[in-house]
């Protein structure tokens, strides 16, 4: 064990002290725990550069107060004090116990959980163990702050052919998820003289949240069976906007190709910018691909992000943005302030994954997988719902909404359920302002609910609604 206290060589407290006032601390924080053994006289005076004798002092000192205990010929361990330590070990308890809570439900509809058919983890170790064994030069320095041109030039295909999104591989930024690369954002814009934000609502929490933390004021967009208002968009004082047009969180609208060319429009004529989450696009199980705004965009308006995460697991932290010209400028001239978040080694083993065509075979499989689990899930829901919920967006993602037809108390619903070990989400969740007079909406997520629990879980609604 190795100890570094903050030693202060000119203070008047002497250095045993310090010493022994840094240790006591650890041991009632629980930090050194029953029995650990404490680094001997003679490597902690190394390792600090100071006498054998003031460590010694402050060991003795410990030990006669009963924090520590020593055993001949082996050294100094931390003693077991009843009392000391029961503040804080309830804490951890407590903070355990609340974990425990997140996974208990029976029939979780609200679980990011990718089921393990759904990520073949040997074909992801064939792809680390590539890089590992072939390019680990690679590995021995940090990675590029605006990401490794591997994957950059992977992601820039990929996206054109998948998506129709036109980029250059001096525009992409890569980040360990959506949120890192949305902080970046939002200095570069601030720098811009943007301080406020039309949203989506319902919509992304996280990102609102990122935009609040840096100062940007949130204006609450509503959303209808279009995408949004485009004319509410218009009379707010903003050059902003963030929407999710190909499947719009959590309500899964499809942005219609009118209003896409209004917004367009709308960014153009105010000098602003459209952020474009390409939320989970690659999950759509009828009709045709719909491209991405950002291909229709002429005049450079339109800010891209895609992530890895959801279509891979959660674990595996990859996302990019994709920046105009006139943002990447302001990004490059700070860009040693910031920092690559994302795994180097990761990034490469997903480009080496995109190049040998793994990564289009696991989205294709996975398309399937959850086409067919959304399908059942549908029919489980038309058999013993019927009546009591009306079905919206139900043709990609892996969120299903029930819009209740009575107009009930949607958290007392939510709470009911919970107590019958059922975990779901209210749309009310990821609203900013309250609904007009709404009837409540369920959002039942299929994705980490096991096939044969969902059945079962669908009853339980059921029958909640009838009470």
């Amino acid at each position: 064990m190795e100890l570094t206290p903050l030693i202060n060589y000119q203070d008047k407290v002497p250095m045993f002290m310090q010493l022994y006032q840094y240790m006591k601390n650890e041991i009632i924080s629980n930090r050194l725990t029953v029995n650990d053994q404490l680094p001997s006289v003679r490597k902690l005076s190394s390792h600090l550069g100071i006498s054998r004798t003031t460590v010694e002092n402050a060991y003795q000192q410990l030990l006669a107060e009963g924090y520590i205990y020593s055993m001949p010929q082996r050294g100094y361990y931390v003693n077991q004090l009843e009392g000391i330590f029961t503040q804080t070990t309830k804490k951890n308890v407590n903070f355990l116990q609340n974990q425990e809570e997140m996974h208990s439900y029976v029939y979780d509809f609200k679980s990011e959980y990718v089921e393990e058919k759904n990520f073949d983890f040997n074909n992801w170790k064939k792809h680390l163990n590539f890089i590992i064994n072939y390019q680990q030069e690679k590995l021995y320095t940090f990675g590029s702050v605006q990401g490794e041109e591997a994957l950059i030039q992977a992601i820039v295909k990929y996206v054109h052919r998948t998506r129709g999104v036109n980029a250059s591989e001096s525009n992409i930024i890569i980040g360990a998820g959506v949120q890192p690369l949305l902080n970046i954002l939002s200095l570069i814009l601030k720098k811009d003289n943007i301080h406020e934000i039309a949203m989506e609502d319902p919509g992304f929490s996280r990102a609102k949240d990122v935009f609040l933390d840096n100062n940007i004021k949130i204006l609450p967009l509503e959303v209808n069976e279009k995408g949004i208002h485009i004319k509410q968009l218009e009379n707010m004082n903003t050059r902003l906007c963030y929407v999710s047009p190909s499947h719009q969180f959590p309500t899964g609208t499809v942005m219609l190709i009118d209003t896409r060319s209004k917004l367009l429009k709308w960014a153009n004529e105010n000098k602003g910018y459209i952020i474009e989450d390409d939320y989970n696009s690659e999950l759509r199980y009828e009709g045709k691909p719909i491209p991405a705004m950002q291909g229709l965009d002429q005049h450079d308006r339109v800010i891209y992000l895609g992530s890895f995460s959801t279509v891979l697991v959660p674990a595996i932290r990859i996302s990019f943005m994709i920046l105009p010209d006139e943002l990447m400028n302001c990004y490059h001239k700070d860009k040693n302030k910031y920092a690559q978040t994302a795994s180097k080694l990761e990034q490469l083993a997903l480009a080496n994954m995109m190049d040998t065509g793994d990564f289009e075979k696991h989205i294709r499989k996975i398309r399937i997988n959850y086409s067919k689990k959304n399908e059942y899930t549908i029919k489980c829901i038309e058999s013993t719902l019927q009546g009591k919920v009306e079905i919206v967006g139900m043709n990609s993602g892996l969120n299903i909404l029930l819009k209740l037809k009575s107009n009930k108390d949607e958290r007392l619903i939510i709470e009911k359920l919970k107590k019958e070990g059922v975990h779901i989400a209210g749309i009310s969740e990821y609203r900013m302002q309250l609904a007009k007079n709404d009837n409540p909406i369920l959002i039942l997520s299929f994705r980490g609910i096991d096939q044969d629990k969902i059945k079962e879980g669908i009853i339980k609604i059921s029958n909640i609604l009838d009470t």
